[in-house]
């Protein structure tokens, strides 16, 4: 067994009062708080009132208390359960000092309940809960932290119940009439930012019978290091993806802000709909959210991720600046760097033929290149890790092609920028061709472009590949 697994249930136990206990006291010293105030504002958004009472949404919403005592005992290394307390601190913290600094409270009457069952747990919720505390809403954020913890240790029928029924908590606490909008969005803000800052723990063997003492360390360190390499891959994408998320709340709440002006609702909301689509496609590692297996971006794809593509379409005009000439030549007649308008085809000799291979997954290649036979589309997201499957299919078509490249025949690798995606090719391809080391390989790309850009899991990408082969 794992040493670092969990012996018994002294720690769980442990840490369930420990969560227990910083709510008791946090939550209830700033109800105290609130209500000695003399005013205590409310923030409400006028279609608030459209919300309607739903009295057996009481239910989901009563339950958290049972997650909340439960929950640390699914919890099953060390490490696991002090990445729940981490954030489960930091989400009750940060919104205790909300409470403090910025006291709001409920502002709606609620409706009498005729269900003796239901009205039962109302009178405990008013009795023992209060109208103040809301922004961020805890209930909200903790669902989403348990869901943490469900999500990667429950499996099957129980684990989407579970899940269907936190979504119930969360959404109850709009239909009880306990929390406004304000609070939902901005727990949901704060628990991105908790993801964020205290990711999921590493643990190669996770769910593996592989230390099992017969393997020869050399074969566990390959295995160890390609575990590493796909945590490493979820976790900076993930990463990325809560950032998109972050900003696609914030925007939102800047959209709900404008009530019932066009460019609030429209234009903000449109755009509020794309980061949270982008940060989904990195959240769960797909660069083929765009593009299709030719290269092309469908019209509605076009149509809907229209501020996504200008945004990058500037960047990428400002940014190719710095390329001087554009397109470096890494082996002869192979060329990398970034994505190429039409003024810097004519830097290639149009009665060569041009094998294109492009690596940006957020814009279209330029039309006389994607037009041609010889183009090859391999989309990989920006700025973020690659997994090793997808780095190894595509070595192996840029070694097949450049080997058997012809003399009247020029090679084009690219990405958006060329900074990065199309660097770490480049390094991977002259590595094979040139039967170099990886830092020797490193080295020479380096010499080549000063904007070169390594971050540690392309790096890490490297190594892995870099130790197949031996």
């Amino acid at each position: 067994m794992d040493e670092k697994r969990l012996k018994g249930i002294r720690q769980q136990l442990l840490a369930s009062l420990y969560c227990m206990l910083l709510f008791q006291l946090g939550y209830a010293t700033a109800a105290i708080y609130a209500s000695r105030l003399a005013f205590v504002p409310a923030f409400t958004f006028s279609f608030e009132r459209c919300i309607p009472f739903i009295p057996w949404m009481i239910l989901p919403y009563m339950s958290s208390g049972l997650f909340f005592a439960l929950v640390p005992f699914l919890c099953r290394s060390r490490a696991e359960l002090w990445g729940y307390a981490q954030r489960f601190s930091f989400i009750t913290v940060v919104s205790i000092c909300c409470f403090f600094i910025f006291p709001l409270r409920f502002s709606f009457n609620r409706p009498t309940v005729e269900n003796p069952a239901l009205g039962f747990f109302f009178t405990f919720l008013e009795k023992y809960d209060s109208p103040f505390n809301q922004a961020p809403s805890l209930h909200v954020a903790y669902a989403c932290l348990f869901w943490s913890v469900i999500g990667k240790q429950l499996k099957g029928w129980i684990k989407w119940v579970l899940g269907i029924w936190l979504i119930l908590m969360g959404l109850a606490t709009l239909t009880v009439y306990q929390h406004h909008l304000i609070d939902v969005i901005t727990a949901l803000v704060l628990v991105h930012v908790g993801f964020i800052l205290f990711p999921s723990p590493f643990n190669p063997f996770q769910g593996n019978a592989l230390a099992s003492g017969h393997q020869h360390q050399e074969v566990l360190s390959t295995i160890e290091v390609r575990a590493r390499l796909k945590w490493e891959v979820n976790r900076r994408n993930r990463g990325i993806g809560h950032v998109y998320f972050i900003v696609g709340w914030i925007v939102l709440l800047l959209a709900i802000w404008g009530g019932g002006y066009m460019f609030g609702w429209y234009f903000l909301g449109w755009i509020s709909l794309v980061c949270f689509a982008v940060g989904r496609s990195y959240f769960i590692n797909n660069p083929n959210f765009l593009k299709n297996e030719n290269g092309r971006i469908p019209w509605f794809k076009k149509v809907f991720y229209a501020p996504y593509q200008l945004a990058y379409w500037l960047i990428w005009r400002f940014a190719r600046q710095k390329n001087n000439p554009p397109f470096m030549e890494v082996l002869p007649s192979c060329y990398v760097g970034p994505r190429a308008s039409k003024a810097d085809l004519k830097a290639f000799d149009s009665d060569q033929r041009l094998i294109i291979f492009d690596l940006a997954a957020e814009l279209e290649e330029v039309a006389p290149l994607q037009k041609r036979a010889s183009y090859c589309s391999f989309p990989l997201l920006d700025i973020a890790a690659i997994r090793g499957e997808d780095a190894e299919r595509i070595l192996a078509a840029l070694v097949a092609n450049y080997q058997q490249l012809q003399k009247d025949e020029k090679m084009m690798i690219h990405c958006t920028m060329g900074y990065s995606r199309s660097i770490v090719f480049a390094i991977l391809l002259s590595q094979k061709i040139l039967s170099l080391n990886l830092k020797d390989a490193i080295n020479r790309v380096k010499s080549k472009n000063k904007h070169l850009v390594l971050h540690k899991d392309s790096l890490l990408l490297m190594k892995v590949l870099d130790g197949e082969d031996k």
